[in-house]
């Protein structure tokens, strides 16, 4: 599966379920797999298999992939625009963007660092973006309009 996620066709992507759908979208708000199975009253196996489905249908691996992904092909509703907290530099743009479209390890690769200090400035753009985890920096990176159909096409 590829890690990119913006330069597919929405054709190319299976049809989410809306099950799918509210899994994706307790993903893309950061809470944890607990919480996430627990706010959609699943089992932790059920939750399980609606993940593995939605990465297939999605062609990504990755939570922030997926929701990046289903964010570019209109299958999640895009966030409302909101002011980010702070200001962010073209470096931190570029983190964003990796983080929605690949793994720590090829941001690592990609950026010539260390897996281990890549995940450091993730976790420093995290803290900054107000993000509980990965995939809720790729909402409000939507929410922020730093990341999206717009930016990916400049």
């Amino acid at each position: 599966m590829s890690g990119i996620s913006g330069y597919r066709r929405v054709q190319d992507f299976a049809r989410l379920t809306a099950t799918e759908v509210r899994v994706l979208e307790a993903v893309a708000e950061g809470l944890t797999n607990q919480e996430r199975a627990e706010s959609l009253s699943m089992g932790k196996n059920t939750y399980g298999g609606r993940l593995t489905s939605i990465s297939r249908k999605l062609l990504v691996s990755g939570r922030a992939a997926q929701v990046h992904t289903a964010y570019l092909n209109g299958q999640l509703a895009r966030p409302e625009a909101a002011d980010a907290p702070a200001g962010f530099f073209e470096e931190d743009l570029r983190l964003w963007y990796l983080v929605a479209t690949t793994t720590a390890k090829g941001i690592g690769q990609r950026i010539n660092l260390c897996e281990h200090t890549a995940r450091g400035r993730i976790r420093d753009l995290m803290k900054r973006a107000g993000a509980r985890n990965e995939s809720h920096l790729v909402k409000l990176g939507h929410a922020y309009r730093v990341l999206g159909a717009e930016v990916t096409a400049r």
